[in-house]
């Protein structure tokens, strides 16, 4: 006799394949480094001219590149989704409600390996004010 399924959680949902699908474009673009940010505060329009803030994306089965900023400090606050957060060689899953601290100066890069978007605000700190 066929199981019916009685519940699936979102965040563990496959994603659709075939033509058309974000899976299908991946592959034509030939980089998984696929994400938006939106600016909400720049450095110059604060009154310490310290602080940025933005909204990043990261899209299903993608990642960032990862990267250093010495004079910064960052904290991000995951809105939506669940990825795998590497910060100085240390790799740990985040997912929405956890807030991630950014220490000065640590190589850090996100992970997306699931079939939703990962979403978080950011916020850097320039210790060098």
């Amino acid at each position: 006799m066929k199981e019916i399924l009685k519940k699936r959680n979102l965040l563990e949902a496959e994603a659709e394949t075939g033509n058309n699908t974000f899976s299908d474009i991946l592959s034509k673009v030939g980089s998984n480094v696929v994400r938006d940010t939106l600016m909400l505060l720049r450095e110059n329009e604060s009154e310490s001219g310290r602080i940025k803030v933005g909204y990043t994306t990261i899209y299903p089965q993608c990642f960032t590149r990862g990267h250093i900023h010495a004079p910064l400090e960052e904290v991000y606050f995951i809105t939506s989704g669940k990825g795998i957060m590497e910060i100085d060689g240390e790799k740990f899953e985040a997912e929405a409600g956890d807030v991630v601290y950014i220490p000065f100066a640590k190589f850090h890069r996100t992970e997306n390996p699931y079939h939703l978007p990962l979403s978080y605000v950011w916020i850097t700190i320039n210790k060098e004010g």
